[in-house]
C-alpha cells in the first residue's frame, strides 16, 4: 500500500521577519551583527543594556518534501545507509533537498516527491532564543519518524478567518506537552503559525490575504488529499541538519 512520508528540514538556516503593518516579509536579517539584531528590538536611543520594547514577527524559512511510495523507516542528510542499518530486502533511496543528498531507507520504492516550501516561527517576539537556537515551540529532529494524521473541524485552525473548515495534519508522537500540540496548517504569513508549521508552494516566499483558496491553503489541502486517499495517515521525518 502506497504511504505519504514528508522530509522537512530548516537547513540552510534562513530567517525573516513579518511586518503587520506593511503585511509583507522582510527577507535580510541573517547576517544582522547581534547590535543590529539588538536594534530590531528596541525604539531609537534605547541602550541594548535594557530590556526590548519593540516587538517583532520572526520566522524561519524552510522545505518539505512530501513522497509518496513505500514506507520509509530511516531518513538521513548526506550519509548513505550500509549494511546493518537496512533490513532484509531494504535498499537505499536517494532524494535531494536543496540541493542537498538525503539518504532513504526503503522496502519497496519511492514512487514520486513534491517540495514545498515551509514557514515556522522562529525567535519569541521580544528577539530571544534559549541555548539550542529555539525560541518558539518546535519538533526536533530525531532519527525515527513522528506520526501525522489528517483532522478536519479542528477548533484552533477554524480561529483563522470566518468559514474555515479547520482542516490541517496533527503531528502525532512528540516529546513534550507543547510539541503534542503541533499541527501542519495553513498559514498566509508567519503570524499564524506558533509551534505549527505552514506549508506554501516551493519558493514562493510571499505573504498572503487571508483568504479562502490561497497558495498556502491550497498546498495543505493537495497534502491532505494524498493522505487521505491512503487512509489519512503518514510519517513526518524532521531531518537534523
Amino acid at each position: 500500500m502506497e504511504f505519504v512520508t514528508l522530509l522537512h528540514t530548516r537547513w540552510p538556516k534562513d530567517e525573516f521577519l513579518y511586518d503587520a503593518r506593511s503585511g509583507e516579509n522582510i527577507d535580510d536579517v541573517d547576517n544582522l551583527s547581534e547590535e543590529q539584531r539588538g536594534r530590531l528590538y528596541r525604539t531609537a536611543g534605547r541602550p541594548l543594556t535594557s530590556s526590548p520594547n519593540v516587538k517583532r514577527i520572526s520566522g524561519l524559512w524552510g522545505t518539505m518534501l512530501m513522497i509518496i511510495g513505500d514506507p520509509i523507516r530511516i531518513a538521513q542528510f548526506d550519509r548513505p545507509l550500509v549494511g546493518e542499518q537496512l533490513c532484509p530486502e531494504e535498499h537505499d533511496e536517494v532524494v535531494k533537498i536543496n540541493g542537498r543528498t538525503v539518504h532513504l531507507a526503503v522496502y519497496g520504492r519511492v514512487k514520486s516527491t513534491k517540495q514545498f516550501t515551509t514557514v515556522e516561527r522562529y525567535r519569541t517576539d521580544d528577539g530571544t532564543v534559549n541555548q539550542w537556537d529555539v525560541g518558539y515551540v518546535r519538533m526536533v529532529g530525531r532519527e525515527r519518524p513522528y506520526g501525522l494524521r489528517v483532522e478536519r473541524n479542528n477548533s484552533a485552525v477554524k480561529k483563522l478567518r470566518t468559514g474555515h473548515d479547520g482542516a490541517c495534519i496533527r503531528v502525532l508522537g512528540g516529546e513534550t506537552e507543547a510539541q503534542r500540540g503541533i499541527l501542519i496548517h495553513e498559514a498566509p504569513h508567519v503570524g499564524w503559525v506558533i509551534g505549527c508549521i505552514g506549508p506554501r508552494p516551493f519558493g514562493d516566499r510571499q505573504a498572503y490575504p487571508n483568504q479562502p483558496g490561497n497558495p498556502a491553503d491550497m498546498a495543505v489541502r493537495e497534502i491532505m488529499s494524498e493522505m487521505s486517499r491512503r487512509g489519512g495517515n503518514g510519517n513526518l521525518f524532521v531531518l537534523r541538519a
